[in-house]
């Protein structure tokens, strides 16, 4: 185990804690700080925070934050980069909440501190890595402190290059184009502008899932600041319960400032593009679909996914077959029946992982109205016509709502994707080889007015409902939930069956007084859908 020595003062070393008390019942925040060199003692109105409001403990918390870091690392609200870091968010809901202040820590111990002076105040918080979440206070806390990790942007190799450390402010781009100079990549995003922080904890589906499985199988370790502000290092060999909890328990056991994720040979070039279709090219694009997913295992170096979508304006129903290599070869035989069907666009060709990740970003501008919703059933042909019917009914519904692009990517976890999820003790997913291949929906709609969200929502939701009335009519019921692709009304940890069972138990060791629960409270927590109300 390793521990920073920082936050070591002062504390019983944790090497003799048993893990079922790794915070003794008589931590003590404020001596906590203290070890870290925060005196809050000397902070104006520190007595008597427990009679204090949520606002007043905020503000305390943003003033004791200012007084030990200074300017360069608080911003407040009418600050020119107050503003741009609202900005930064993706989706129009994120930039919503009005955090009280911003925190940019630099390292490991400022995000102890601010950690701990959030326990301190009670003051909520959030976290943001690259903000791409699409509903409001998934990344940042109205009224309470939102976390940029925008100074925290090292990345660095191994000795022998095996691994990289990645801090949680870098963008998939940053990863990709640094590790390309030595022509390295690691499992990790498609979409250039996502951060490494949510995807990664959430799972992570990459163009070499077949080959390596998720991102968050190939993370050798990573570094944490857990409730009592310690920074621990969590691996197979060191805190393995909460390595496994991790690997797709989200923001629910700590924050994660630095990422240690396995490398391999990669580059300069693979295969990539699109290849699209129109109404009379679907049966045979979803028969290709199918026999991708069910053949995975025939060559692993093959990544796709099917994505639809209607013109609002015309109604022209489109499907768009994304297609990578992981090698330099235009031919693949395994994309033979793909090449096949015909299409009225395709900009397949040779570049770089960090090229073809900016082509997706491309379709994901920055300010719109966002939703994602996600589903998931056993695999087969009639299942993904029946999802691209339904999807394009509801489609139809939303023609007159303004800024509309409704879009549904049908994506395959294949068997080979779930054995590579099992090694290194496995994830906390749920999901096992006997269950593939698992047939994933990731809806995702944009528009521009806030009084459309309700049919929009309802829209997704109806073709959710529809997909698992489906499968449930079918004996084809897998109930698992993806984290990056759910809506704030989906249960996304109680999807995960047993394995939340004991997600929630290693959740409780490091934080038995939840603080990633209370007063970190956006996104996927342990206890049900983040809004329980819109829905019922």
């Amino acid at each position: 185990m390793r521990i920073s020595p920082i936050a070591t003062l002062g504390f019983t070393p944790a090497g003799i804690w048993a893990q079922d008390v790794f915070e003794p019942p008589n931590f003590n925040v404020t001596q906590a700080l203290l070890d870290h060199g925060v005196n809050v003692s000397v902070i104006p109105d520190v007595a008597g925070l427990a009679g204090r409001s949520l606002s007043s403990g905020c503000s305390l918390a943003c003033k004791s934050l200012n007084l030990t870091f200074g300017n360069t690392k608080v911003e407040y609200q009418g600050d020119p980069a107050y503003d741009a870091v609202i900005r930064y968010f993706w989706s129009s809901q994120q930039q919503e909440p009005k955090p009280h202040c911003v925190f940019k820590p630099e390292k490991a111990a400022d995000v102890s501190i601010v950690v701990l002076l959030s326990r301190l105040t009670q003051c909520r918080f959030a976290v943001r890595s690259g903000g791409h979440a699409a509903f409001a206070g998934a990344s940042s806390a109205d009224g309470g402190i939102t976390v940029s990790f925008e100074k925290m942007k090292q990345i660095s190799l191994s000795e022998d290059k095996k691994v990289a450390s990645i801090e949680p402010g870098n963008l998939w781009f940053d990863i990709y184009t640094t590790l390309d100079k030595d022509h390295l990549a690691v499992v990790g995003g498609r979409v250039s502008g996502i951060g490494i922080g949510g995807l990664t904890t959430g799972g992570g589906i990459s163009y070499f899932t077949n080959q390596y499985g998720w991102a968050c199988d190939n993370v050798a370790s990573f570094d944490i600041v857990t409730a009592s502000g310690l920074i621990v290092n969590a691996s197979p060999s060191s805190h393995p319960d909460l390595y496994w909890a991790l690997r797709g328990g989200g923001n629910n056991l700590g924050i994660v400032t630095n990422f240690n994720l396995r490398t391999f040979a990669h580059g300069p070039q693979m295969f990539g593009g699109q290849r699209r279709f129109f109404n009379a090219s679907f049966p045979a694009a979803i028969n290709a679909f199918v026999n991708l997913g069910v053949n995975a295992a025939d060559d692993p170096k093959a990544a796709q996914f099917l994505a639809i979508t209607m013109n609002a304006a015309s109604g022209t129903k489109v499907a768009i077959a994304e297609l990578e290599y992981a090698d330099p070869v235009l031919d693949a035989p395994i994309f033979e029946e793909y090449r096949n069907i015909p299409a009225f666009a395709d900009t397949t060709k040779l570049d770089t992982l960090a090229y073809f990740t900016q082509q997706l970003n491309n379709s994901n501008p920055k300010g719109y109205r966002e939703t994602f919703w996600t589903a998931s059933s056993k695999l087969d042909r009639e299942m993904v016509e029946f999802v691209f019917n339904a999807s394009f009914d509801e489609f139809a519904k939303l023609r007159d709502v303004a800024g509309i692009i409704p879009a549904n990517t049908l994506q395959i976890i294949s068997v080979p994707t779930l054995k590579q999820m099992q090694k290194n003790g496995g994830n906390t997913l749920g999901l096992t080889p006997s269950d593939g291949p698992v047939f994933l929906i990731n809806l995702s709609t944009r528009w521009d007015k806030k009084e459309d969200d309700a049919r929009v929502l309802r829209a997704n939701a109806n073709i959710v409902q529809k997909m698992l009335d489906e499968a449930k009519r079918r004996n084809m019921v897998n109930d698992f939930l993806y984290m990056n692709y759910a809506s704030q009304f989906q249960d996304v940890i109680g999807s995960y069956g047993e394995d939340s069972h004991r997600l929630r138990h290693v959740a409780r060791q490091y934080d038995p007084t939840e603080v990633f629960q209370r007063l970190q409270p956006g996104y996927f927590k342990l206890n049900g859908a983040p809004d329980k109300k819109w829905l019922q």
